[in-house]
C-alpha cells in the first residue's frame, strides 16, 4: 500500500525543521517578509474592520504562493507560526461572515505546522470552501490524513477520550462532501493511490468509479488488486469487486472475468462471459 504521511508525522517533521531554523539569522529579505506578515496580523486586531479584508487577502496570497511545492516549511508559514494562537483567538471573537471564513482558511493551512488536534480539517470545514488546488498538494494530503483519523475515531469501538478531534457539529456527511472534493483533485494530479487509500480508510470505495477515466483505470485497478493481500476480509473482496466493476466499465472482459473467478462468484463469471463480444479475448487471458 502506498506510503502516506500522516497529519501528525507531517506536523512533527515541520516542527523539527522550524526548530532547526530558529538559530539561523534572517536575511534582510526574510526579515522584511516576517515584518510584513506581523503587520498584517496586527491589522486584523485593529478595531477598524475595513482593514480586515485587504490584510486577509494579502495573507492568503503569501501562503498560497508558498505552498504550491512544499519541499520544506514555507517561510510565510514559519513566520506566521508564532501568531497561530492569536489568529485562533481572533476567529473565536469575530462574528460569522466572509472575513471569518477567510480567516479560517488561513488557520487551516497554518495548522499543518501546528500539531494541535485536527485543526487543519476543522478550520477547512469552517472556511470559505475555496478550491483545494489553491493551497497545493501537501495541504490536500494533510487534509486527507486528518479525515481518515477523524472518520476512524468516530467509528471506533473504543474511542480515545484524549483525542482532539473535530467539533461534533460537523457530521460524517460533511466529511464525505470534503472527500468528494479531494478524490477528483487526486485523480487529476496522478495521485490515484492516495485517492484509493483515503476511500479505503473511510470505506467508501464506491465513490471511485465516477472519477476514473480511460487513462487512469489501469493504474487504479492494479493498485487495488495489489492491496488485496494486505487487507482483512471482507475488505479484500470489496477491493476485487471495485476493480472488477472498473474493468467492466472500460470493456476489459478478460480482466473482469479473472477477478470474478478470484471472488468465486459464478453468477458474475457467467454474466461477464455472456456479455463479452470477443470470446477470444477471454481465451487468451485464461
Amino acid at each position: 500500500m502506498a506510503k502516506e504521511m500522516s497529519g501528525e508525522k507531517a506536523a512533527e517533521d515541520a516542527e523539527a525543521q522550524l526548530e532547526d531554523a530558529q538559530d539561523v539569522e534572517l536575511s534582510e529579505e526574510d526579515q522584511q517578509l516576517k515584518d510584513e506578515l506581523t503587520m498584517l496580523v496586527e491589522r486584523l486586531q485593529e478595531s477598524n474592520s475595513d482593514l480586515y479584508r485587504p490584510a486577509l487577502e494579502s495573507l492568503r496570497t503569501q501562503i498560497r504562493s508558498s505552498t504550491s511545492s512544499m519541499t520544506s516549511v514555507p517561510k510565510p508559514m514559519k513566520f506566521l507560526r508564532e501568531h497561530y494562537a492569536t489568529l485562533k483567538t481572533m476567529f473565536a471573537g469575530w462574528p460569522d461572515g466572509e472575513n471569518r471564513r477567510f480567516l479560517a482558511d488561513v488557520i487551516s493551512v497554518l495548522a499543518m505546522v501546528n500539531p494541535e488536534g485536527r485543526e487543519c480539517l476543522e478550520f477547512r470545514l469552517k472556511g470559505s470552501k475555496e478550491a483545494l488546488e489553491s493551497w497545493g498538494h501537501e495541504y490536500v494530503r494533510h487534509l486527507a490524513g486528518e479525515i481518515g483519523q477523524e472518520y476512524s475515531e468516530r467509528f471506533s469501538v473504543e474511542p480515545d477520550e484524549t483525542d482532539m478531534g473535530v467539533d461534533e457539529v460537523f457530521t460524517v456527511s460533511d466529511l464525505i462532501d470534503l472527500v468528494k472534493e479531494i478524490i477528483p483533485y487526486n485523480m487529476a494530479h496522478n495521485a490515484e493511490a492516495e485517492a484509493c487509500d483515503l476511500l479505503m480508510e473511510i470505506e467508501h470505495l464506491q465513490l471511485l468509479e465516477e472519477h476514473v477515466d480511460e487513462t487512469s483505470y489501469p493504474r487504479v485497478c492494479l493498485y487495488l488488486t495489489s492491496c488485496v493481500n494486505y487487507v482483512p476480509e471482507p475488505e479484500d473482496s470489496t477491493l476485487l469487486l471495485t476493480a472488477l466493476k472498473l474493468y467492466q466499465k472500460f470493456d476489459r472482459s478478460a480482466e473482469a472475468l479473472l477477478l470474478a473467478i478470484r471472488l468465486n462468484d459464478m453468477t458474475r463469471v457467467q454474466d461477464i462471459f455472456i456479455a463479452c463480444k470477443d470470446k477470444s479475448e477471454i481465451g487468451r487471458a485464461v
